[in-house]
């Protein structure tokens, strides 16, 4: 069936460090064209095998003000010292061609989103356990105070899940992937996003009574 804007919405992916957003983000947009990922900017260094327009707009800290100032950014918040934001821009850019833009954010930004787009799907991942949590950000190199903040951080995080749409438990990737597309899926035959699709069946059953 062809996609159609009103059938679009943007869907947003937050967890704590560690939950899988990034993972799950990437395999969505390698599962189906549907998906698009709506690049965010930050201040951050690059990772290596980051590229810039792809991953992150990396940008310097007093461009990402100008932006925050000038009303460019549908969502922005500081991480752990470092800047992230998400151009208004880029997610119009992607509904208006009639794809879902897949946005990985903390909640915050989720919120701000929600605000904007209310008609935003928030879906908040969570590793199985806490276990599980630790071992892959001590995969990523973070250990000490860092670890601690990241600890702080997914527990502040925590009390916001009750204002997400959705839970997955992001234990085996496939099966996060698989719940999160069909999500997306469900949202988009809800009644009130295909009103357009049942209004021109109607109209063309019209006219074959007329006939």
């Amino acid at each position: 069936m062809k996609r159609t804007a009103g059938r679009c919405f943007p869907l947003v992916l937050s967890s704590p460090s560690g939950g899988g957003k990034t993972a799950v983000r990437s395999a969505l947009l390698e599962l189906d064209p549907k998906f698009a990922f709506s690049v965010t900017c930050t201040t951050r260094p690059r990772r290596p095998g980051e590229v810039d327009g792809r991953d992150y707009y990396f940008v310097t800290e007093s461009r990402f003000l100008k932006l925050r100032k000038s009303g460019k950014l549908l969502e922005w918040a500081r991480v752990h010292g470092n800047y992230y934001g998400t151009p208004v821009r880029s997610v119009r850019d992607v509904l208006a061609k009639g794809r879902i833009p897949v946005m990985t954010i903390d909640v915050k930004g989720a919120r701000a989103v929600r605000r904007l787009f209310p008609g935003a799907v928030t879906v908040f991942l969570l590793p199985p356990d806490l276990k599980t949590l630790l071992k892959r950000l001590r995969a990523r190199g973070e250990s000490g105070e860092g670890l601690k903040v990241r600890m702080r951080t997914a527990s502040a995080e925590l009390r916001e899940v009750g204002r997400f749409g959705y839970l997955v438990v992001n234990d085996a990737l496939a099966d996060a992937v698989a719940a999160v597309a069909g999500i997306a899926a469900a949202e988009a035959a809800r009644t009130e996003r295909s009103a357009g699709i049942a209004r021109r069946f109607a109209e063309q059953l019209a006219k074959f009574k007329d006939l």
